[in-house]
């Protein structure tokens, strides 16, 4: 197969299907490129009219002035083998194959799609769906998408891969509002040519990307994936969400793309076995992505909880024992140091978890945080804010991104007054992770251990 860098990075598309009409996809998918910026020749095709969006239309691929790179089908799933036909004999590098109607629909569609998978293959040419939302690649201006809504983010280090188009464009939405950074997006619906694991062999690979989160339905390819995914893993985190893990879940994964979700006990076994790391819940995807793009990773298990609450520093160490985690009690020397150095009061608990009772100065709570980055007792740091003021001190959070940056420990934040006080305060720094509830921090924190264990394993952990 070639290159699947001309999915992502092509100088030049055509977009066949593209239209006028606001209510057709090939309005949308040739509108989102244009929108975005893209800087290379865009070519509409369709042989029914004589221009599109102010653009000069051609009849067919044959007709075109100039080569393409990648070329957008989006027009009735009856005509779509002869247009990928005229693509291979154009010579195009890649294919983004929008239309659905194929093997989740019925027989004959799956023999189409089935057909579509060997002229690909034959012709050495990667395609994306079909019955799938398309590409993004922020860098390269290509937002070749059909959704109604306007992805808007700079160029950044995560790469997402998804087998629900819909859901998958929602996530990633998600995930620019909460300040994840993307650099590419791939819905790849059916896969009929290129797998989910082609995808992410290629996201390895990718310098742009540091980060890899996905939406698994099922795996077409799951003997190739392990082994994948384990050298991949040894480079990148990779954190993916499995749905179809019910019997309704199957069911609905089978009408959505046609594929058959298999035992979930066998994937989770798959998962770990290649360091991947499974998360149940949309945010978690999200949430883990923004811990991978700017923290170390933990040298082991030990976790030391810090707040000005007892019920979070509670629930927090309730969390994360459930997730295997150690929140180890701290040694009556460090104890002392805190009660000295921070002037923690008699009333407040310094052994772990921290619970300053109510101590809304910011001062003893970050010093506290300082003395537990530079023991040896813990490996990473919980803390709760500040409940007030909101926001808070931009001194204290750039306190807090400095104990960070030198101890070389990851210190994830946790601010439970309100998802818009967490939007605030992670407004305020780029280089420290913000959540919203304990849970959402101790999976989180779960999540960057487990893959640490992995690279420890695999003798892969950075120095």
């Amino acid at each position: 197969m070639g290159s699947l860098s001309y999915l992502f990075e092509p100088a030049t598309v055509a977009v066949i299907g593209a239209s006028d009409d606001p209510t057709k996809y090939g309005n949308r998918v040739m509108q989102s490129i244009l929108d975005a910026g893209f800087q290379g020749p865009v070519y509409p095709v369709n042989p029914n009219v004589p221009e599109v969006l102010g653009r000069s239309t051609y009849p067919s691929m044959k007709d075109l002035p100039g080569s393409v790179e990648l070329a957008f089908v989006v027009i009735p799933a009856k005509l779509v083998l002869g247009a990928v036909r005229d693509c291979i004999a154009a010579g195009v590098k890649g294919i983004v194959i929008i239309t659905a109607g194929f093997g989740e629909v019925d027989e004959e569609g799956l023999s189409a799609e089935a057909e579509i998978g060997r002229l690909c293959r034959e012709a050495g040419i990667p395609a994306v769906g079909p019955n799938c939302m398309g590409v993004v690649c922020f860098s390269s201006h290509i937002i070749g998408t059909m959704t109604m809504d306007q992805l808007k983010g700079e160029p950044g280090d995560t790469s997402f891969i998804s087998q629900s188009g819909t859901y998958g464009i929602s996530t990633l939405n998600q995930g620019l509002t909460a300040g994840v950074g993307f650099s590419k997006f791939v819905s790849s619906g059916n896969e009929a040519v290129t797998k989910f694991s082609d995808y992410l062999e290629y996201f390895g690979e990718d310098p742009s990307t540091r980060v890899i989160i996905g939406y698994i339905e099922s795996l077409k390819d799951a003997d190739r994936f392990v082994p994948v995914a384990k050298e991949v893993s040894k480079k990148k985190p990779i954190i993916v969400m499995k749905f179809g893990r019910t019997g309704a879940g199957t069911r609905a994964a089978a009408s959505h793309t046609g594929a058959l979700a298999g035992s979930h006990e066998v994937y989770s076994a798959a998962f770990r076995q290649s360091g991947v790391i499974e998360v149940t819940r949309t945010q978690d995807l999200v949430n883990t992505a923004m811990a991978f793009r700017t923290q170390p990773l933990p040298k082991g298990r030990r976790v030391a909880v810090a707040g000005i609450s007892g019920g979070f520093a509670v629930a927090a160490a309730d969390y994360l024992a459930e997730l295997s985690l150690e929140v180890p009690v701290l040694s009556e020397e460090l104890q002392q140091r805190m009660r000295r150095e921070a002037l923690v009061p008699t009333f407040g608990s310094v052994k772990n978890p921290l619970d300053l009772s109510a101590e809304v100065r910011p001062a003893p709570l970050l010093k506290c945080i300082e003395l537990l980055l530079y023991s040896d007792e813990v490996d990473s740091v919980i803390m709760g804010l500040w409940s007030w003021p909101l926001p808070p001190a931009e001194e204290s959070i750039r306190a807090l991104e400095r104990l960070q940056r030198e101890s070389g420990k990851p210190i994830l934040l946790c601010y439970y007054g309100s998802r818009r006080g967490t939007e605030i305060i992670q407004s305020m720094t780029e280089t420290l992770p913000v959540y919203s509830t304990p849970e959402e921090v101790s999976q989180v924190m779960a999540g960057l251990c487990q893959y640490a264990d992995y690279r420890k394993r695999t003798g892969t952990f950075p120095s």
